[in-house]
């Protein structure tokens, strides 16, 4: 097989140059310009003073595909085979999370803007019924994106009323995710609801039913993060998810499986961050959230850090993919696995974990152990009124349905169990 290479890019100014070696593993090495110039390094594991030597860096740009059946499906689309990282890569690379565009070859971005086209609201609609499969022509030949992870998304331009889609020259502003669970949007919408009235930092999310189809195919809107509008332009933001900055498979995002433990992100974040108190006290309230609404699958692939315009150092970014996914098992029973993606002290499964696993959490953390002591009981307490306020307010805005009522069962059965739990542990 011939050497592959591309090139790494942000606007129209070369970061680098990457190559797949003999084994198939991706290389990279900064350009001496970029270097020159100042600009941001591509990863916390990768930093500037590198120079223009080329080292291994598979585990950040595997890191930007799409996981699981969407990888499958778009493999298949495309003749690429399922374990071909670079030849899928060079192919979708173009509008990647974060800031970077991988273009195969020579090839170079799109020098003269244009505006984007936007669809048709028949074609917007065929594309959300069919889950992405039914994907309109966009100008310039097919479109060029990799969105990580395993849930159906589409990245969208949205204007007010109108979508588009990506191309060279102009960048996704939001992300469509589609309905491929039932109530899974839902699920997320009031997760995301709920964490936003705690005061979670969490991406700007809204369900959209009516009138996208014949058939109310719901699905998501959510506003990326990692983009900034400024002096009338869209800009790319340039992030990482916690994963690839560890330098690890996209494999290992869960600790069961080899990923890394709390301990190491707050490790990480202490060392890397530009406000590590912050981040750290943010991690601590995310794992507690999750725990509290069934949200099992929060791993390190949704956990993020954020490089943004004028810091020395990334922030951790807003908190995504938050699932309420212990009411979608009250839905279906024993649809989804119930074991946390990390776990608190030694335990996984939620009813087994103690007050003494909390303090041990405290420890991974780094900070004293009754602050996460008392923000867990805080939250227990809140959480059931908020979530029957989240519930309240999407009957207010679109339907109410008595499956919802799972939801609040599911929120008022966690708080309870863990409020028990923290009196029956102490001393």
């Amino acid at each position: 097989m011939a050497e592959r290479r591309g090139s790494v890019w942000y606007g129209s100014r070369r970061v680098g140059a990457l190559r797949e070696n003999d084994s198939h593993s991706l290389h990279f090495a900064y350009d001496p310009a970029w270097l020159a110039d100042g600009g941001f390094p591509v990863s916390v594991l990768l930093p500037l003073s590198l120079g223009d030597r080329e080292v291994e860096a598979h585990g950040f740009f595997e890191g930007l595909l799409p996981e699981g059946p969407v990888r499958q499906r778009i493999c298949r689309q495309l003749g690429i085979d399922f374990r071909d990282d670079a030849g899928l890569l060079l192919a979708i690379g173009e509008d990647c999370a974060g800031a970077l565009s991988i273009l195969p070859g020579d090839a170079t971005p799109e020098e003269a803007p244009h505006a984007p086209v936007f669809l048709s609201r028949t074609a917007f609609d065929r594309m959300v019924s069919s889950h992405g499969a039914d994907m309109p022509a966009v100008e310039g030949g097919r479109q060029r994106f990799s969105l990580a992870g395993a849930q159906e998304k589409q990245p969208v331009i949205y204007a007010g009323q109108s979508y588009a889609l990506p191309d060279r020259a102009n960048p996704s502003s939001h992300i469509l995710k589609y309905e491929t669970i039932p109530r899974v949007c839902f699920a997320e919408y009031a997760a995301n609801r709920m964490a936003k009235a705690l005061a979670l930092p969490v991406v700007e999310t809204e369900y959209l039913l009516d009138g996208v189809s014949d058939a109310a195919m719901p699905c998501l809107r959510i506003r990326r993060f990692d983009r900034l509008h400024a002096s009338g332009q869209l800009l790319r933001l340039h992030q990482e998810d916690i994963v690839q900055a560890l330098g690890l498979s996209s494999l290992l995002k869960y600790q069961r499986d080899g990923g890394p433990a709390l301990s190491d992100i707050a490790q990480l974040l202490r060392a890397h961050t530009a406000r590590p108190v912050e981040a750290l006290a943010h991690l601590r309230d995310w794992q507690i959230f999750n725990c509290l609404i069934g949200n099992w699958d929060g791993h390190g692939k949704n956990l993020a850090l954020l490089y943004e315009p004028g810091e020395v150092a990334p922030r951790l970014a807003p908190f995504y993919d938050l699932v309420a996914i212990e009411f979608l098992n009250l839905v279906r029973p024993n649809t989804y696995a119930r074991d946390l993606a990390f776990a608190v002290g030694s335990h996984y499964v939620p009813e087994q974990i103690t007050r003494a696993d909390w303090e041990t959490l405290a420890r991974d953390l780094g900070m004293p152990a009754r602050r996460v002591l008392a923000r867990l009981e805080e939250w227990a307490l809140q959480l059931p009124d908020i979530c029957r306020a989240a519930r309240a307010a999407f009957a207010a805005e679109q339907d109410d349905e008595a499956v919802y009522d799972k939801l609040e069962e599911s929120v008022r059965r966690r708080c309870k169990w863990t409020l028990n739990s923290l009196a029956s542990g102490k001393s």
